[in-house]
């Protein structure tokens, strides 16, 4: 399927590399939060939150390095994705004429989605450390209905974006 798909290397523009830099960032902070916090949490945290913010699940404190795992786990794996564009999902034939703006288009997508998806893992690691310390944050603050909608609403808006520029760009 992926052996006839033009196989080159994809130009970072500075867009990505904004996003790949802030993506990079927003995971050390990550750690770092959570390193400076963990000495300072009680044996027992919060694991689950209901919708009204209550809690409703709780475990050891080492659940938290657990999370924070799972978020490098998928943060690292999307941005490998990124560097193989040829054997991501297309919704037009990639021919040697449109293959450079089809990767380009797509690796970037990527890079927006792994940038929220770190983003709304960080903020969960953060709520649950935040609860955890006494501080009632998770679900009564309005940035989580935002993260959420923002990434519902931001790869549909990119696949929107993809289906109206899917040809290769014309010449000049």
């Amino acid at each position: 399927m992926y052996a006839n798909r033009p196989r080159i290397k994809v130009a970072l523009e500075p867009m990505d590399m904004i996003l790949e830099s802030v993506t990079a960032a927003l995971l050390v902070i990550l750690w770092v939060y959570t390193l400076i916090s963990y000495t300072s949490l009680p044996e027992i945290v919060p694991t689950h939150v209901n919708l009204t913010g209550e809690v409703d699940g709780t475990g050891n404190k080492t659940t938290i390095w657990f999370l924070l795992g799972i978020s490098t786990l998928i943060t690292i794996g999307m941005y490998v994705l990124t560097k193989f564009p040829h054997i991501h999902n297309y919704m037009v034939k990639i021919t040697e004429d449109n293959a450079a703006h089809n990767y380009q288009l797509s690796s970037r997508m990527l890079r927006i989605v792994n940038f929220l998806t770190l983003l709304l893992l960080a903020y969960v690691c953060y709520s649950i450390i935040q609860q955890a310390q006494g501080n009632d944050f998770f679900l009564k603050s309005a940035l989580m209905y935002i993260i959420i909608a923002y990434s519902v609403m931001m790869p549909i808006v990119l696949i929107v974006f993809m289906l109206k520029n899917q040809k290769a760009p014309k010449s000049k």
